[in-house]
C-alpha cells in the first residue's frame, strides 16, 4: 500500500509520511505539534523534523499558540491548499482500491480492528 501511495504522490515531491500529515491537516488545521504527531503516529522529534522540511518546501506554517507560548499550531499554506482536492482524491483512490478486494464482512472486521488499535493508541498517547 505504501508503495502504491509513493507512486501516486512522487510528482508532488512528498514522502508517504508528509502526504499523511497533509491529509490530517485537511481534516482540520491548527493542531498542535503533539496532536499532529499522535494523529499520524510519529514521535515528536520526528514530527519536528518533518515540519521543518515541509515548512521549508512551502506546505505548512507553524504559528505560536496564543494560549501556550511554548507551543505551536500547524496550518496549511496556499500551496498545500491548492493540492487538497488532488491529494484527497489520491487518498480515496488508493484506499478504495485496497478495500475493493475485501468482502463486506472483512471490511467491517478491519474497521473494528483499526478502531481498537486507534483507541489503544489514544490511551498511550494521552
Amino acid at each position: 500500500m505504501a508503495r502504491y501511495y509513493r507512486l501516486r504522490i512522487a510528482r508532488h515531491g512528498l514522502t508517504h509520511t508528509q502526504f499523511f500529515l497533509l491529509i490530517a491537516l485537511y481534516e482540520g488545521e491548527g493542531l498542535s505539534v503533539g496532536e499532529l504527531a499522535r494523529k499520524i503516529a510519529v514521535d515528536k522529534p520526528t514530527m519536528t523534523g518533518l515540519l521543518d522540511r515541509m515548512e521549508r518546501d512551502g506546505f505548512v506554517r507553524r504559528q505560536k499558540d496564543p494560549k501556550d507560548r511554548r507551543a505551536f499550531r500547524v496550518y496549511l499554506t496556499e500551496r498545500a491548499k491548492a493540492l487538497k482536492e488532488e491529494l484527497l482524491g489520491i487518498y480515496e483512490e488508493v484506499n478504495g482500491f485496497f478495500l475493493s478486494g475485501l468482502s463486506e464482512q472483512e471490511r467491517r472486521s478491519l474497521e473494528g480492528i483499526l478502531a481498537k488499535i486507534e483507541a489503544m493508541g489514544e490511551e498511550v498517547g494521552g
